[in-house]
């Protein structure tokens, strides 16, 4: 095949790619395309400091394309940081979508209470899932790459597995909520489903470690789980657990044990150490 040739194909290959939702009115010569935006504007999806390995893409495709320019400019005036994909997000949101999913930093729900900080085993937030028609494909980019930037790159795999496990995948059962005003000192935004409570807040809860109570876990096979917990991707944390127990002398324990969040007399705390013994822990 001859330079000209070859030449011809990539052009064609570039027309064919679906335009970003944020050229959808733009003149063809305009139009950017899907993977160029989100190779600009969500990079983060692929990387774990979110904007971290954006920026030099960022600036060459501002030099070929204009509405990259505007992508440029987002970009680079943001921290490196979820928190800053957030801000990103907030800004894509149309008003009805601000409608259903944002509050006010100290929205009080009439079931829930401050629903901020509400956290549970297995619940969603709002009514919208991630992979629902109610979020554009950008966005749905940008709000992986806040997921991806809160978790350590080496879980990324493992909270994969843990969805696919226990609610058919990422973002099947997943919704979000944003509090406040991203770039604000007040703002936080929380992800929820089953064995998932996260949130990123950008330290705007004063004295609250995580921005609030947190809640992980993985029926790897089925509710029951045997003692050993096969296939739990959370199970070395709870093994590190028990280890720093283990070192615990006797009163250490006993004021460290909890049994159904409140020990109230020795005879829990043997029930407690006859099924530590069992495997139970």
């Amino acid at each position: 095949m001859d330079m000209h040739t070859n030449n011809q194909s990539q052009k064609a290959s570039q027309v064919k790619q679906g335009a970003c939702d944020c050229c959808a009115d733009l003149p063809e010569s305009r139009k950017m395309p899907r993977r160029d935006f989100l190779t600009a504007a969500g990079g983060a999806v692929l990387g774990a400091s979110a904007l971290g390995g954006v920026l030099p893409v960022a600036r060459v495709l501002a030099q070929v394309n204009p509405t990259a320019l505007a992508i440029k400019s987002a970009v680079e005036t943001q921290a490196k940081s979820p928190e800053s994909l957030v801000k990103v997000l907030y800004e894509t949101l149309s008003p009805k979508q601000r409608e259903d999913i944002c509050f006010a930093w100290d929205y009080q729900d009439p079931k829930r209470g401050l629903l901020r900080t509400r956290v549970a085993n297995n619940w969603e937030i709002t009514k919208q899932m991630i992979k629902s028609d109610f979020y554009t494909n950008d966005q749905r980019a940008i709000i992986r790459g806040i997921f991806e930037g809160i978790i350590s790159p080496e879980w990324h795999e493992r909270i994969d597995k843990q969805l696919g496990d226990d609610s058919g995948g990422y973002g099947t059962h997943n919704s979000i909520a944003i509090f406040g005003t991203p770039g604000s000192d007040k703002f936080e935004f929380v992800m929820t489903g089953r064995h998932m409570t996260i949130r990123c807040d950008g330290n705007s809860a004063d004295h609250v470690a995580f921005g609030g109570p947190i809640f992980y876990g993985h029926a790897a096979q089925g509710f029951n789980e045997k003692a050993t917990h096969p296939g739990n991707v959370f199970w070395p944390q709870a093994q590190a657990a028990n280890k720093l127990y283990d070192m615990l002398d006797k009163h250490q324990q006993e004021q460290a044990l909890l049994l159904d969040g409140c020990l109230t007399n020795r005879t829990s705390l043997s029930k407690a150490r006859r099924a530590r013994s069992k495997g139970w822990r």
